[in-house]
């Protein structure tokens, strides 16, 4: 008898306790629960940074090339490679007899540049009234300007959506680059045109320093590396699409006394062809691409002038992408995490856990940057189990521990410790 009275109460005992586990533990439980939650964080501001480092090569902010088109108009080079050189500097003496034809292409020459650049003119002026009244309808913008007379052809074939105001930016932008290469020619040009006839020559336009003559060929020429230095860089599209013109950057080299601070000069919107820098670029940077034309050519302009670097010197460049005041959380504490979205678990008012939107600019040191969602004196918490309750539980926090060092219990005294824990 007795034993069966124990089975049974054992039984009903059991049973007891599986229906009260069920009643507090199961998905449809209304019961309140308290979840202890041992990884927090109190938000409190900072400010982050995304970077970008690449690779960058000093190189001339302008290329200045002075020629002639017949091997014969040349009577003598004065220059050699790696000569500094000043405004008016005699680059090479020309034949006496062929000056006089010589001025007059250059005479020619500098009316088709300038003719050139009143269209061009025309163009910005053009795609600039088109930008700021369009509004909903599409249109096609295409200009031909041939001026005559010009041995130089100017070709814009622009197709601007105007619904997109990113296309006409683009044409301005293709547009005032042609501008600064003509403006670049004209330099050239006017220079020469402004020498002593009793001397002819060819003559320096800027300060700078001689990157290249060429003695032989149809034309002769000599290239002029300006005494301005940029820094230039090559980034793939995933790169390239967040870099804008103006981002901040931080140059450094172990000759540089200390960090330069520069900004982002020019974005290139076509593929970076072979060129010397960019075939120094691969070598510093040999990575495999699918797409080779994947590569875009970054200007950095810096804030101070590089005198101790030559050109060609190798830095590194750190370039700011994304940058905010803001609070972050752990990379893995997100859920739903979603291009710029995501949710983070928080503690409410009333000490409950609740999940909250968050917006996610951008990630940096495997934190994830909040700038809305979260705010400062927030408590975001982590626990792989919350989302496993369908009511949001109360939550309890271990409690901070803080013990005093030797030299801080030896002053206070034990007694004092006892009076205040157990008495008070």
């Amino acid at each position: 008898m007795n034993k069966r009275l124990s089975i049974t109460v054992a039984v009903i005992v059991s049973l007891f306790i599986a229906v009260n586990v069920h009643v507090l533990f199961s998905k449809k439980s209304t019961v309140p629960k308290t979840l202890y939650v041992h990884k927090y964080e109190r938000m409190t501001p900072g400010h982050y940074e995304e970077e970008l480092p690449k690779e960058g090569l000093v190189t001339p902010e302008s290329i200045y090339t002075v020629y002639v088109g017949d091997d014969e108009t040349i009577d003598s080079w004065l220059v050699k490679e790696g000569d500094p050189v000043k405004v008016g500097d005699e680059i090479a003496l020309l034949q006496t007899g062929r000056a006089e034809s010589q001025l007059a292409a250059w005479e020619a020459e500098e009316e088709g540049l300038l003719e050139q650049r009143s269209a061009i003119e025309s163009t910005i002026a053009s795609l600039e009234s088109d930008r700021s009244s369009a509004r909903t309808n599409s249109s096609n913008v295409t200009t031909t300007e041939t001026p005559e007379g010009s041995d130089v052809e100017l070709n814009v074939d622009v197709q601007v959506d105007v619904h997109q105001d990113g296309a006409y930016a683009q044409a301005i932008a293709e547009a005032e680059r042609e501008l600064s290469e003509i403006d670049r020619k004209l330099t050239v040009v006017q220079t020469q045109l402004e020498q002593d006839d009793a001397r002819p020559a060819l003559i320096s336009p800027v300060d700078g320093t001689v990157s290249d003559v060429n003695k032989h060929g149809f034309t002769l020429a000599a290239d002029i590396y300006s005494n301005r230095k940029l820094v230039t860089t090559y980034v793939q599209l995933d790169e390239w699409q967040k870099i804008e013109a103006g981002d901040p950057v931080r140059i450094q080299e172990d000759n540089l006394e200390s960090v330069i601070e520069g900004t982002i000069h020019s974005v290139s919107e076509v593929p970076a062809t072979d060129s010397r820098w960019r075939e120094a670029y691969d070598k510093l940077d040999p990575k495999e691409r699918e797409n080779p034309l994947d590569l875009y050519e970054i200007t950095i302009k810096p804030l101070e002038e590089l005198y101790n670097m030559p050109f060609g010197a190798n830095v590194n460049a750190s370039i700011i992408v994304n940058e905010a005041e803001a609070v972050s959380v752990k990379l893995h504490w997100l859920e739903s995490f979603i291009e710029d979205s995501a949710v983070v678990w928080k503690l409410d008012e009333q000490g409950r856990a609740a999940n909250t939107n968050v917006t996610v600019p951008f990630i940096t040191n495997n934190r994830a940057v909040i700038t809305e969602g979260l705010t400062t004196g927030d408590v975001a918490i982590y626990n792989r189990n919350i989302e496993e309750y369908s009511n949001h539980p109360r939550v309890f926090l271990p409690l901070p521990l803080e013990l005093p060092s030797r030299s801080d219990w030896r002053t206070f005294g034990w007694k004092n410790y006892v009076k205040y824990v157990f008495v008070e």
